[in-house]
C-alpha cells in the first residue's frame, strides 16, 4: 500500500494460467539448446512476474487457476513455484490463489505445502481478507476446482461486496454460451457485475482481454503462449487504484512468440532469395524474442512449390539456423497457402462450397469431433480453440483443390 497526498492506494498483480512445465506441442527437429529455452519459457515468465511484483512493491498477488499443466504436477514445477512464492514471502507480499480445471484438486491443509504468505482458496466459495499497512481492508473471494469439469454456475454463490474497502473476485471459468457444453464454471457478465465487486480476476481463457470496465472484469491470459493458437502478446495485469476505481494495465512478459508468417515467393529467382524473403518476414518486429513460426508461402513457380511440398525447404532452413550462434526464429511448419482461400471450382460448385463450409465448420461440430480427446486435456484444449475453424477450412479447400488437379490429370 502506498500513500500519495494522503490518499490511500492499493496495487496488486493479477495473473493466471501459468501452466508450468507445459509440454509444447508441434515442435520437431529443434536443437536441444533451443528446446530447453522453449521448455523453460513458462518458468521464465513467472520469474518475470515475481520480479515485477517485488520491483513495483505490490500489496499482493492473485493467481486465477491453472498454475500447473495437469493434476499430476512435476517435481520441478512444484519446486520452482514454491521458490517464487518464497521470494514474495521474503518481501512480505501475500499471494492468493485458486486451482483450475488443469490442476484441480481437493484442497486440504495436509496437501498444501506452500509458504506462509500463500492462501489457497478452497473447493467451496471462500473469502479471504487482508488488512494493508494503511488500514484498508481487502477481500478476495473465489474457489478451487475439485474436479476437471464444473458445469454449475458457481458465480451465483459468490457473496455481494462486504464491509471492506476493496473486494476482488477470483474466478477460473468461461462465459456461458448457449448450446455449448459450458464445462468451466459458466457465468455471465451481468451476474458478476451484480456482486458490486471492485475487480474480477479471471482465469481459463488464454488471451488477455477485458470483458467489462465498470468494474474491470479481466482475463489476464497466460503469461507464455504454448502453441500456434496462442500467438500475440502474453503477460499479466498490474492493477492500481485511482480514486474509488481499480485500473488494470497489461504488462507483457512472454519470452517466446508464436507467429504465422505469410511470404510471397513469386519475385524470388534463386534459392538464396527464397531464404532471405522468408527470414525477413519471420524476424520483422521480433523485439528480441525467439519467434516460433508457421510459414505459409504462395508461389507460382513449380520449383518453389516442389521445395515446399517435399519438405526440403523446411529442412534447409532448419539446418542453416542450427549453425547460427544466436537463433532468433525457428520454422516448425512450412506449407503452401492458397491465394484466395477457396478451392478452384466452377461457379455452381463454389455456391455449394460456401453453403457446405457454413454448415460444417461450426463450434458445435468441432466440439463433437474432438470429444474423444477429452481425456487428453492438452490436446483437447488445443483443438477446442475456435481459431482452428479457419485453419480447417483452409485445409479442406487445399485438399479439394489438389483433388481437382488430380482429376484433371
Amino acid at each position: 500500500m502506498l500513500m500519495k497526498n494522503g490518499v490511500k492506494m492499493v496495487k496488486f498483480i493479477h495473473t493466471a494460467d501459468l501452466h508450468l512445465a507445459s509440454p509444447f506441442q508441434g515442435l520437431t527437429e529443434m536443437p536441444s539448446q533451443l528446446w530447453r529455452q522453449v521448455y523453460d519459457s513458462t518458468f521464465a515468465a513467472l520469474r518475470r512476474i515475481v520480479d515485477a511484483a517485488i520491483t513495483e512493491r505490490v500489496d499482493f498477488v492473485v493467481i486465477a487457476g491453472d498454475i500447473y499443466d495437469g493434476e499430476r504436477k512435476s517435481i520441478a514445477a512444484v519446486d520452482f513455484f514454491n521458490k517464487q512464492l518464497t521470494r514474495l514471502a521474503q518481501q512480505h507480499i501475500p499471494v492468493f490463489l485458486c486451482y483450475g480445471n488443469h490442476d484441480f484438486q481437493q484442497v486440504t491443509a495436509a496437501n498444501q505445502s506452500l509458504p506462509a504468505n500463500t492462501r489457497v482458496l478452497g473447493n467451496q466459495v471462500t473469502t479471504a481478507t487482508l488488512t494493508l499497512a494503511t488500514g484498508e481492508r481487502v477481500a478476495i473471494t473465489g474457489f478451487s476446482y475439485g474436479q476437471r469439469w464444473i458445469s454449475t454456475d458457481v458465480a451465483r454463490k459468490y457473496p455481494v461486496k462486504g464491509a471492506v474497502d476493496w473486494q476482488i473476485g477470483l474466478l477460473h471459468g468461461a462465459p456461458y454460451q448457449a448450446g455449448a457444453d459450458n464445462h468451466y464454471a459458466p457465468f455471465t457478465v451481468d451476474e458478476l457485475e451484480s456482486k458490486h465487486y471492485d475487480y474480477w480476476a479471471l482465469g481459463h481463457i488464454h488471451k488477455h482481454q477485458e470483458l467489462a470496465t465498470t468494474p474491470p472484469i479481466v482475463y489476464s491470459g497466460n503469461p507464455q503462449g504454448r502453441h500456434k493458437n496462442e500467438a500475440g502478446s502474453h503477460g499479466y495485469y498490474l492493477v492500481h487504484s485511482q480514486g474509488s476505481r481499480l485500473i488494470p494495465e497489461f504488462k507483457p512478459v512472454a519470452g517466446i512468440g508464436w507467429r504465422t508468417v505469410s511470404v510471397d515467393l513469386d519475385a524470388c529467382q534463386t534459392e538464396a532469395a527464397v531464404d532471405r524473403a522468408i527470414t525477413s518476414a519471420a524476424t520483422i518486429n521480433a523485439a528480441g524474442h525467439l519467434q516460433l513460426c508457421a510459414v505459409q508461402v504462395t508461389a507460382s513457380r513449380q520449383q518453389w512449390r516442389l521445395l515446399v511440398e517435399n519438405g526440403s525447404l523446411l529442412t534447409h532452413l532448419q539446418s542453416r539456423l542450427r549453425m547460427e550462434e544466436t537463433i532468433e526464429w525457428w520454422p516448425y511448419q512450412l506449407t503452401l497457402a492458397t491465394r484466395q482461400g477457396e478451392p478452384h471450382l466452377p461457379s455452381l460448385d463454389q455456391r455449394y462450397w460456401a453453403q457446405a463450409k457454413q454448415a460444417v465448420f461450426t463450434a458445435e461440430n468441432l466440439a463433437a469431433v474432438i470429444k474423444p480427446l477429452v481425456k487428453h486435456q492438452p490436446l483437447y484444449d488445443q483443438f477446442a480453440d475456435h481459431q482452428n475453424l479457419a485453419e480447417f477450412e483452409q485445409w479442406a479447400a487445399a485438399l479439394i483443390s489438389e483433388r481437382e488437379k488430380q482429376d484433371e490429370n
